[in-house]
């Protein structure tokens, strides 16, 4: 086998474009980041946020518990994969109107590979000001870090660990039935709308987007 192996696997069709990955990412910043270090893999759930609104930012920030095993990872640099899920469904061969074929998951994911950079001492305080302020952005909220007082803060701030990662590759993933026709793709939407999964309108909405 020979040339660069991809990673993720996408197929062209399912590849998500730059913008339309970005917005997935500020959708659902809740990411599982993924390290192995010291012959281990480590996984935690955390939320990333770009560090500027810019269309080319290249770096996100997060934090965890000082008191995670993986915790040693992110302090020092090193490589580190991010996966962000976003709305996702199984798919019934009953419902396409056209054809039966064999049943199948839609889904939007974002990968994410890049550089860790530790942040601690007084860029500590700064980074946390940030994850603050843009969780609170997302629901249209304004509490802010100051609202604590100084000793709740200097109690907190030893227990976690701040870090940016500068991105090297960002892969956007949406599976939305692009390879099924206009009449089964919305036979699946119909379907969605009526049943139980969650997210069922974002995903019957991206369907008809796909058509």
């Amino acid at each position: 086998m020979t040339g660069k192996i991809q990673r993720p696997y996408v197929p062209p069709l399912y590849r998500a474009g730059d913008a339309e990955t970005r917005d997935l990412v500020r959708a659902y910043p809740l990411a599982t980041i993924m390290t192995s270090r010291r012959g281990t893999m480590d996984a935690t759930q955390t939320p990333l946020f770009f560090e500027s609104d810019a269309d080319d930012c290249s770096t996100v920030i997060g934090h965890i518990a000082r008191i995670n095993p993986q915790a040693e990872d992110v302090m020092e640099p090193g490589p580190m994969l991010a996966v962000f899920n976003g709305p996702s469904a199984y798919v019934s061969p009953e419902w396409y109107v056209e054809d039966e074929d064999v049943p199948t998951w839609i889904y939007q994911a974002v990968h994410l590979r890049g550089e860790i950079e530790p942040v601690g001492g007084a860029d500590m305080r700064s980074l946390m000001e940030d994850i603050v302020r843009l969780s609170e952005r997302r629901i249209g909220g304004t509490w802010r870090l100051d609202r604590i007082s100084e000793a709740d803060i200097a109690r907190m701030m030893p227990r976690i660990v701040g870090f940016r990662v500068h991105i090297e590759a960002l892969t956007g993933i949406s599976k939305m039935e692009q390879t099924r026709s206009i009449r089964n793709r919305n036979g699946v939407a119909g379907a969605l709308e009526r049943g139980r999964e969650i997210g069922r309108d974002v995903l019957a909405g991206l369907l008809s987007k796909s058509v």
